[in-house]
């Protein structure tokens, strides 16, 4: 029940984000031809389309990741990417040809061969699970990494090295850290909420991931792990916000979006793997690599 539940809510979700990101660029496009200076947060309409980027993605995506892997999650990503493609298409003027249909066509078969051998549970379905999920998941390795990653690429486009690949990989990278966070918290919530009123209380992950499962069960209150965890997740978000929104006003939503999402998916995906070990042993492992790497292929050939 609750595999269906995430993926009618990821489904949904993309539905709405795809939505969003075409009146965005709509928002922008207009911005552009009328030669004005405003900044794009004064049109109602790119602000309307952040709302809903947003509303799909905490409604939908990080309500999914609660019970699903982001091996599953981040593929559904596709949604959005073809209500863009029609929206853009039909609202916007953006001619799609015939390459560009195939190219898609393509990108799905790609996706398909994830969604097929992607793992299908939540990452802890306990309280204990999770503790022990959040313990020893690696989780501030995996941001510091990505941190420095991120600083290089950020120099150099910074330093005028500007390419479509640069904002898409610093964007995806912003976007990976906010879907971990994501489903730390939402499986937080899911469990805390659905916890026996006579359980002992469940530890805040920020806390775990600071202090360590033990200190983590005494903490109570606001700490400044979570304080921490709080300002990172809020600029990791305004850091994708940023980066995406640049990458649109310089690049086509069909040249940007089909490049955004192959590159979000292989990384958010690989982190979800190695953080929460989603899958079932080496044979899982070895059938899911495989079709991955497929899937990845076809991805980047369309």
């Amino acid at each position: 029940m609750g595999y269906f539940v995430g993926l009618t809510a990821a489904l949904a979700g993309n539905v709405v984000i795809g939505t969003g990101q075409c009146m965005q660029k709509s928002a922008l496009n207009s911005l552009q031809r009328g030669g004005k200076a405003s900044p794009r947060y004064k049109s109602p309409l790119w602000v309307l389309g952040l709302a809903l980027n947003y509303a799909g993605e905490i409604f939908g995506n990080s309500l999914a990741l609660s019970y699903l892997s982001a091996a599953v999650v981040a593929p559904l990503g596709i949604v959005s990417v073809i209500v863009n493609l029609l929206l853009a298409e039909r609202f916007l003027g953006e001619r799609v040809t015939p390459n560009q249909r195939f190219g898609f066509s393509v990108i799905m078969a790609g996706v398909g061969c994830i969604l097929l051998v992607a793992p299908r549970k939540a990452a802890a379905s306990s309280a204990a699970e999770f503790v022990e999920a959040v313990a020893s998941s690696g989780i501030l390795t995996l941001f510091t990494a990505m941190f420095f990653v991120q600083a290089l690429f950020i120099l150099l486009i910074r330093s005028g090295r500007q390419s479509l690949l640069l904002y898409v990989v610093v964007a995806s990278m912003f976007g990976s850290m906010n879907v971990m966070a994501s489903k730390l918290l939402t499986m937080f919530m899911r469990l805390r909420l659905t916890a026996n009123a006579a359980a002992a209380p469940l530890p805040n992950p920020a806390d775990i991931v600071f202090y360590g499962a033990k200190a983590a069960s005494s903490s109570s209150g606001l700490s400044g792990a979570q304080v921490v965890a709080g300002v990172v997740m809020g600029l990791s978000i305004a850091g994708q916000e940023s980066f995406r929104q640049q990458a649109l006003g310089r690049y086509p939503v069909m040249e940007f979006q089909p490049v955004f999402f192959a590159t979000f998916n292989v990384i958010a995906t690989l982190s979800g793997l190695l953080l929460f070990r989603e899958l079932d042993g080496w044979l899982h492992g070895a059938v899911f690599f495989g079709a991955f790497a497929l899937g990845i292929g076809l991805i980047a050939y369309g």
